[in-house]
């Protein structure tokens, strides 16, 4: 292991206690980590430019504080553990804002303050780690499809692919490819100069943040709706307008009632992000009237329009859009997460020029090989085969559940009658408590999480959840359902729910 040691130009110190200070240092501050091999003394010794003696006796002397230890015939090795009362940060306890680093306050910026602010942790996203995070279970993953496609790909018989100058948009087969399937599969009207990629929806959604609103500025959402949406609007500045949501989507005329216009409005008019519901056609129609009168911007969130079961697809928002009004964002996750994590926008074209020299400045640089190997994907039909039969498999699944939850709690629950996505809206009568449902949901290894995090500043729907349905089979979804209702039964004292 080469290891470049600095020593002090000028020290009273003996030289091995330089030696030692250095290296306590580096194990100190991380640069040298638990478990990382050391030089030999004879390397260090002629790197560092000392006796190797000297080197012998640094090494001692961090053994003896418990820093490193030599083990015969193998090296020398940082510990594993440091001993605290040897540790630099020893004494400030696990308090964070005790940690020296964070003692000194620094001035941020406008923006690094909102990021901190109290505001911001209402819109904090959950990771909902209980519903896999809304991606598929590594079994239900094209592995074997998409080995072939990289394996292809990393061939890379072009030379030209691997110059220094890249399109800040993406790689443009790839565009290609995801302009037709949007043609084909959701009513889009674009070309792909109009297709921007993105590392994930976040970033996509921010950009858009940042070329479209001013400090101040209103910004529409959904109550319910998506966290992480209101989080990227907060922290670029927009004053949320939270709009109800009721079974034919946003309540578009309460648009026209708001005390000064709105700049931007973010939908997820396909599925509802949490309940499911799909907006009509004459709700699409007046939200498309109300942005063209108000001169705003429509954000569509497509993220997982795939699935739909037994229902005929739902066309875009943007396809019905004649006045370029309308950003469509839309993300592999919810299909190919976390072998693909691309997200992507369709820019209005009268956006296209500023947001590309925007992205030439922010994220112009991608991972070629999984862009090369996402256009094999899609243009050899792989894609949509995937989805097709992940579609028939969550449709049996989300039947399964529903049977399930009918079978054990009868009339208790109300279950939502949405056919789609890859989660059940479920409201449990509210004088059951919130912790007996997550205790037997937990005990039962059931995947349910409240809902109160979709609502605007808490203003949560008491007894509201969602479950999924994505990560297991019939079986197992009609026996752990059969577990969480005994459980649930004995914690509520049979008041509230009864298991069959």
């Amino acid at each position: 292991m080469q290891f470049v040691l600095t020593l002090p130009e000028s020290s009273n110190l003996p030289v091995y206690k330089q030696v030692s200070e250095a290296l306590r240092q580096a194990i100190l501050t991380g640069r040298l980590k638990p478990g990382d091999k050391l030089p030999s003394t004879r390397d260090l010794a002629e790197s560092a430019r000392v006796s190797r003696f000297t080197v012998i006796r640094s090494y001692e002397e961090l053994a003896s504080q418990g820093y490193i230890q030599t083990i015969s015939g193998s090296g020398t090795f940082v510990n594993r553990e440091i001993p605290k009362e040897f540790s630099e940060f020893a004494g400030y306890g696990e308090d964070p804002q005790q940690h020296p680093f964070l003692a000194n306050e620094v001035e941020l910026s406008e923006y690094g303050r909102r990021c901190l602010s109290g505001e911001i942790e209402h819109a904090e996203v959950e990771l909902f780690p209980e519903l896999n995070y809304g991606g598929p279970t590594q079994d239900q993953l094209p592995l074997n499809r998409w080995r072939e496609v990289v394996n292809r790909s990393a061939r890379f018989q072009d030379q030209a692919l691997l110059s220094y100058s890249s399109d800040p948009f993406g790689y443009a087969p790839l565009r290609e490819a995801i302009a037709g399937y949007l043609i084909r599969s959701r009513s889009v009207r674009c070309i792909p100069d109009q297709i921007a990629i993105f590392c994930g929806a976040q970033a996509a959604l921010d950009l858009v943040c940042r070329m479209l609103l001013r400090p101040g500025d209103n910004a529409i959402v959904e109550n319910p709706g998506f966290p992480g949406a209101r989080r990227s609007l907060l922290m670029n500045g927009a004053d949320l307008v939270p709009v109800s949501v009721d079974q034919h989507g946003l309540n578009v005329e309460r648009l026209y009632h708001l005390e000064s216009n709105a700049r931007l409005c973010y939908v997820t008019p396909s599925h509802h992000d949490p309940t499911g519901v799909v907006m009509s056609l004459p709700r699409r129609l007046e939200l498309l009237r109300w942005a063209e009168r108000s001169h705003a911007f429509i954000v569509e969130d497509d993220y997982d329009s795939e699935f739909r079961y037994g229902d005929k697809p739902v066309p875009s928002l943007q396809g019905l859009d004649d006045h370029d009004q309308v950003i469509y964002l839309s993300t592999f996750w919810k299909v190919l997460f976390p072998v693909v994590r691309l997200a992507f926008l369709v820019v209005p074209k009268r956006l296209v020029e500023p947001f590309h020299r925007a992205k030439s400045l922010l994220d112009r640089d991608f991972p070629l090989l999984e862009q090369r190997a996402l256009t094999d994907f899609i243009n050899e039909g792989h894609l949509e085969r995937h989805i097709r039969r992940t579609r028939a498999m969550y449709a049996r699944r989300r039947a399964a559940l529903v049977q399930a939850l009918t079978k054990n709690f009868r009339k208790r629950v109300a279950i939502s009658d949405v056919s789609a996505g890859m989660h059940l809206v479920v409201n449990f009568p509210q004088e059951v408590s919130h912790e007996h449902i997550m205790t037997a949901a937990r005990n039962a290894q059931v995947p349910l999480v409240s809902s109160h995090g979709h609502y605007h500043q808490g203003e949560g729907k008491l007894g509201e959840y969602l479950v999924g349905f994505a990560h297991a089979d019939e079986e197992q979804i009609h026996s752990a359902i059969e577990r969480f209702a005994t459980e649930l039964s004995a914690l509520s004292g049979n008041i509230a729910v009864t298991a069959s």
